[in-house]
């Protein structure tokens, strides 16, 4: 890790915002976050430690990319507004372990991208983000060939109640059973408005999804499994049955089929269906369509 002689991280970055006229931009959804006291809370919470490699996504000013260069091994900040450079130039100045990658994560070839900074060995991602791109990215890094051990993140609340819905429930969807298949969400810290800069409208939570070391189930298709999953949720009204007939070109046979071959009531709601569950239905799928 690399030693400052400066403390004063959130100074660097509030300097820096003003000396260079950084206005935050409403459509790319920056809300920084500039409480060197509340940021290492989060850190604390993350349970970052030295061996560490971070992959963080949004670095906003760089205050985090700061405080999270002092405690790991490597940062790779990417970002996707070229205009916050001079700014992240000055608040990491002088700070060797962090690289910064300008450019849409979403487009971005994680995974090489992952490997050509820390050399193909393990990772974590932190992200503050623009909540309209919450989902996508989740999802993306949970799917991707080399997925991170952890990823801590800061959503809405709404999102974070919504990840960390069970079986059965209202919030249950398709979004909590991927990430819930990838790993075990918790909530770490909620987080007000009013620590944003500027402050957003809604309230935030600061969440932690652990990668499974041994996955929960094992589906025979992962990929065929995660369709289904996005199949189950398709039209909550209607039954998993005519889901998987217009999900999967199924007859109406063959949908009771599979149901019954993976121990399903044939009237179920997606819904109601837990990981376990799902993976029945997707091998007995698998059966019918290999």
């Amino acid at each position: 890790m690399t030693e400052y002689a400066n403390p004063s991280a959130e100074l660097r970055a509030r300097v820096a915002l003003e000396k260079h006229r950084f206005h935050n931009t409403h459509s790319l959804g920056q809300n920084f976050l500039l409480s060197e006291s509340l940021l290492e809370h989060l850190l604390d919470e993350a349970a970052l430690a030295p061996e560490d490699c971070v992959l963080e996504i949004g670095p906003g000013a760089g205050l985090m990319t700061a405080l999270m260069a002092r405690r790991c091994k490597r940062v790779l900040a990417v970002e996707l507004d070229n205009s916050l450079a001079p700014v992240l130039n000055d608040v990491l100045a002088g700070i060797d372990n962090v690289r910064i990658h300008y450019g849409d994560i979403l487009k971005t070839d994680v995974v090489a991208l992952a490997r050509e900074a820390f050399g193909g060995g393990a990772y974590r991602v932190v992200a503050n983000l623009p909540y309209y791109i919450t989902a996508d990215i989740l999802l993306k890094l949970t799917t991707l060939s080399e997925p991170p051990e952890s990823i801590a993140i800061m959503v809405q609340r709404e999102a974070a109640e919504r990840i960390m819905s069970a079986q059965g429930s209202k919030q249950w969807c398709a979004l909590a059973a991927e990430l819930q298949y990838y790993g075990q969400p918790r909530v770490l810290a909620e987080v007000p408005a009013e620590a944003f800069d500027p402050p957003p409208h809604v309230t935030s939570c600061f969440i932690r999804i652990d990668r499974h070391a041994t996955p929960i189930v094992a589906p025979k298709d992962e990929q065929l499994y995660r369709r289904l999953i996005h199949a189950a949720f398709a039209m909550r009204r209607k039954t998993l049955a005519n889901n998987l007939k217009a999900a999967f070109g199924l007859d109406q046979q063959q949908a009771k089929d599979v149901l019954a071959a993976a121990g399903v009531d044939e009237r179920v709601r997606g819904e109601a269906l837990s990981l376990e569950e799902l993976c029945r239905v997707a091998d007995a799928i698998f059966e019918i369509v290999r």
